[in-house]
């Protein structure tokens, strides 16, 4: 497996993993409106220059490959996480831990203290597992339920 930075060639990629993703693990954590709206934004069919902006903004962006195909990503600045995919059939198996430990390092780089994240409902286990804690009750944001995260990084 090979870590990178995020080249524009992987746009259409990462967007279908997002996608794909999202609709299997966190298709219950929102309303029916939410949810769809989330999914439509990371269609390259109909959001291809919003999704290159959205992307372009992010000073920390690794996807991982395998096999020259791309199972996960990280995405953020030196303070936030955005988006953190595995494909399901790489969960727990250290790919998600692996993407936010060069997230983390880069972070430093960057001279962040923390790192926040709203944390999907199904993530809050992973994230807590890599030293993140709660920093607020449960959150519902544009029909879909996050949790606040944080981190002190040391």
């Amino acid at each position: 497996m090979i870590i990178h930075k995020y080249n524009h060639s992987d746009l259409q990629e990462i967007a279908n993993l997002i996608r794909e993703t999202f609709r299997k693990f966190n298709s219950k954590e929102g309303n029916k409106k939410g949810i769809k709206k989330y999914l439509d934004y990371y269609d390259t069919r109909k959001n291809i220059n919003k999704i290159k902006e959205t992307f372009s903004k992010n000073t920390i962006f690794f996807v991982i490959k395998k096999k020259n195909k791309i199972i996960g990503l990280i995405r953020g600045r030196k303070n936030k996480i955005e988006n953190l995919f595995v494909k399901g059939e790489y969960h727990k198996r250290g790919i998600g831990k692996k993407l936010v430990e060069k997230f983390e390092k880069e972070a430093k780089k960057q001279k962040s203290k923390e790192i926040m994240i709203r944390a999907s409902l199904y993530s809050v286990p992973f994230y807590k597992k890599m030293g993140y804690k709660k920093t607020t009750g449960m959150r519902n944001i544009k029909g879909i339920k996050i949790q606040p995260m944080k981190k002190r990084l040391k």
